[in-house]
This record gives structure tokens, sequence and C-alpha cells, in this order.
């Protein structure tokens, strides 16, 4: 009996070793997540949609189409993003990683939500969703990010 138990306690020692070694391989130097290697890359964002819900009915819908090269989307190996707007007028760098198949864009904090990724074969849809109540009245709001990999 008391071989049995120690059997078991020592398999679940070994589980929960391997189970933290895999966490920390996961993470880069900076003990981020890394982001999924077929982002990285320039791509071009070719519209931007974001929708806001009321209960379950559309209240807005704002929706910018973008030309090639004029909106830009930039992952880079070291787990960046640059953001360039403007034809190359303007340009923004954020830290991305993911965690369990999810984009977080922007400094990571508790609660923060991140994208959705969705890969085509030419393409990316990103899809971040945030719901709250306000005022009694459940408000979604939906961002929808269409990116296309430039050649």
């Amino acid at each position: 009996m008391l071989a049995r138990q120690s059997f078991i306690i020592l398999i679940l020692f070994v589980a929960g070793f391997s189970a933290s070694c895999q966490h920390s391989r996961d993470k880069d130097e900076n003990g981020r997540n890394p982001i999924d290697n077929r982002l990285n890359g320039k791509w071009d964002v070719r519209s931007k949609t974001d929708t806001e819900e009321v209960n379950g009915a559309v209240k807005e819908t704002d929706r910018d189409v973008y030309q090639p090269g004029e909106k830009t989307y930039e992952f880079t190996k070291d787990g960046r993003l640059v953001i360039t707007d403007g034809f190359g007028r303007h340009q923004t760098t954020l830290p991305v990683q993911m965690t369990e198949g999810k984009l977080y864009m922007g400094e990571f904090r508790k609660g923060k939500e991140p994208y959705s990724l969705t890969f085509t074969a030419t393409g990316l849809e990103m899809v971040k969703r945030e719901e709250e109540q306000k005022d009694g009245q459940t408000v979604v709001e939906q961002e929808v990010v269409v990116l296309e990999r430039q050649l």
C-alpha cells in the first residue's frame, strides 16, 4: 500500500515538474510568450471595422478601407509590432505576445482582451471582442482587422 502511494506521488511530481518546464520553455529570454511564426513579416492592412452592439442590436459601425502600403503591420521575430500609417509618415512600435493562440498587442495586463487570429491562404483576420455592462445593458465592442501579406 505504501509503495503504491509513493508511486502515485512520484507520478504527480513528475507531471507537475514537466508542466512547469514546458511553461518556461514557451517563453522567450525576456519572459514573454513568442508569437506564431506565421505572423512574422510585413502585412498590408486592408480594412479595419469597429462595431458596437447594445443588447444584441448593432448601434454603430465604422469601417476604414486602406490602399496597399497606406497602413502596414510588421511583426518582428523579437516580439514587436511596427505599425506604419500614412504611407510611412507615422510609426508606432508595440510589444506583442501570444498565449494559448491569442495575440496580445501592447503591454500585457490582467483582463486585457486578446485578438483571435484566423489565417487564410494570403491573409489574416484579427478579431478582438470586448463585452461589458453599462446602465443595465450589454455593450459589445468588436474590432476586425483584415491583413494581407506583402510580397
